[in-house]
């Protein structure tokens, strides 16, 4: 492991994100003077290249053993941070081409939208590369207040006023207790970095136990909120229904990689010091307690919804169940599984949205299962697509989702959650059904009269976008290597310390 000097300042850690701000701010003047809003996208995609270019580079630095931090560890570019930087980007880039090819035809294209994009990947960055408690709240507001906008981009519609206003206040309302965790948390341990925390948290003689316990579900709640635990979901379906889909693309897969970076940090450092200590078994029994309830819940939800897009709106909470699969297992394999699930679930789900987005009406409705009877015969690249994606989603072989859930199963029976496990492997049958029905009515149902697919030309960016989606997922499930072998290798990187 290298040891850093704790004053020590590298400025070049924050690359991918000042990258990602500086183009924020030029697609915002070029959004005003630029008509051509196939350019500005354009522009938004070199952005996102060129933060990817340095968080790959920072990765295969981590590889050979020389990871890089800044601001007294408050800023980190290790493994863990460039990871879950590339899968951010790789989600953002998939959002824009999806709204490119989306918006103009539901009247939204408003010059503020990619702007506003990049600056809420710009937060997301700043959360999974955060080394504090501080940075992690910076980078979680600027990541939310954009988001909060663009859930309501549809001003002239009630469903989406509705769903932009619940995000809002119901995020105040976590982000007021995500503060107070920390708050307490402070009290508690007298830091706000990650590593100094988990020395005194973990040091022989530390009595705040309470106060640190206290704080740590606080954050956990906070945290929650992002990801969709329950029961801090009840958002979630409302809100990825009413926002315009281009955006739920987004908020879908960006959002939650975001949070989950964030809380395998915290969870691999802070709340890894206090299990050490008295009250070390309630906070994991807090956590299985929300995971197991969200696999439930979740599973249930999607199983009982009739539209499509709502019925992703619950996938994403049961994935974020699976996911939970890695937290508890955050020191053990549980951080380079989850960096394999979340890269498998933003090709799986972006692809899913995708397609969504070209069978809805223009005006962004028509998501029922009836509305994709028959599309196999009339469409079948859009099918093709989507049954890659939603069999991933499934955890069916040879796709992505099928590899993820397996190493998050494993890391969950490793860290010694059984229990939690089978719970995982039960839930999954059930999510079966539900994708199942979408796929059946594609190739084995006849077009309704009532629900016939728009005729409209194709999407070149959104034909692009599912593409990469599509064929993401297959890859990714069929040479699993090529990225798990990259996080695996950087685990020894994930968890700074201050040199003595």
């Amino acid at each position: 492991m290298t040891l850093l000097p704790e004053g020590f300042i590298v400025w070049s850690v924050l690359a991918p994100a000042l990258f990602l701000l500086g183009f924020a701010l030029l697609t915002l003047l070029l959004g005003v003077f630029q008509r051509d809003r196939g350019f500005v996208a354009a522009v938004a995609l070199t952005g996102i290249a060129g933060a990817a270019v340095f968080a790959l580079h920072f990765l295969m630095e981590a590889q050979r053993g020389s990871a890089e931090s800044g601001f007294g560890l408050r800023y980190l570019a290790d493994a863990h941070a460039s990871a879950f930087t590339l899968v951010i980007l790789l989600g953002t880039a998939l959002a824009v081409l999806v709204g490119q090819g989306t918006l103009e035809r539901l009247d939204l294209d408003h010059p503020e939208y990619f702007p506003l994009l990049l600056l809420s990947a710009t937060g997301a960055v700043v959360m999974v590369s955060a080394g504090d408690l501080i940075t992690l709240l910076l980078g979680l507001e600027i990541m939310s207040l954009a988001v909060y906008v663009l859930a309501a981009w549809r001003s002239d519609v009630r469903q989406s006023q509705e769903a932009g206003l619940k995000y809002f206040l119901l995020g105040s309302f976590a982000s007021a207790l995500f503060i107070y965790g920390i708050a307490l948390t402070y009290g508690a341990g007298g830091h706000f970095d990650y590593a100094s925390l988990m020395a005194v948290f973990a040091a022989t003689g530390f009595e705040a136990h309470i106060t640190a316990l206290l704080g740590a579900v606080l954050i956990i709640a906070g945290l929650g909120f992002k990801v969709a635990f329950v029961p801090f979901h009840q958002w979630a379906p409302d809100v990825y229904t009413g926002a315009p889909t281009p955006v739920t693309t987004f908020m879908a897969v960006v959002v939650k990689t975001a949070a989950f970076g964030a809380l395998l940090r915290v969870a691999a450092t802070i709340f890894a010091g206090l299990e050490a200590g008295a009250l070390g078994a309630i906070l994991p029994g807090v956590l299985v307690v929300l995971i197991g309830a969200t696999l439930v819940v979740g599973n249930l939800g999607a199983l009982l919804q009739a539209g499509v897009k709502r019925m992703l709106a619950y996938s994403a909470v049961a994935h974020a169940g699976y996911l939970g699969l890695a937290v508890v297992a955050a020191g053990a394999d549980g951080m380079a599984a989850a960096g394999f699930y979340l890269a498998a679930y933003t090709l799986m789900t972006a692809g899913a949205f995708a397609v969504l987005t070209q069978v809805m009406d223009d005006d962004d409705r028509g998501d029922t299962i009836e509305h994709f009877a028959g599309l196999g015969r009339r469409r079948p690249w859009l099918a093709a697509a989507m049954a890659v994606c939603l069999l991933s989603l499934a955890g069916i072989p040879p796709f992505a989702g099928f590899i993820g859930k397996v190493l998050v199963i494993q890391a969950a029976i490793t860290a010694g959650h059984v229990v939690l496990a089978v719970l995982a492997v039960v839930t999954s049958v059930v999510a079966v059904v539900y994708y199942a029905r979408v796929v059946v009515a594609m190739y084995f149902r006849e077009q309704s009269s009532a629900a016939r697919l728009p005729e409209r030309p194709a999407s070149r960016s959104v034909d692009v976008a599912i593409g990469i989606a599509a064929v993401g997922t297959l890859l990714l499930g069929l040479l699993p290597g090529l990225w798990y072998t990259l996080l695996e290798q950087g685990q020894n990187l994930l968890v700074f310390v201050s040199s003595p």
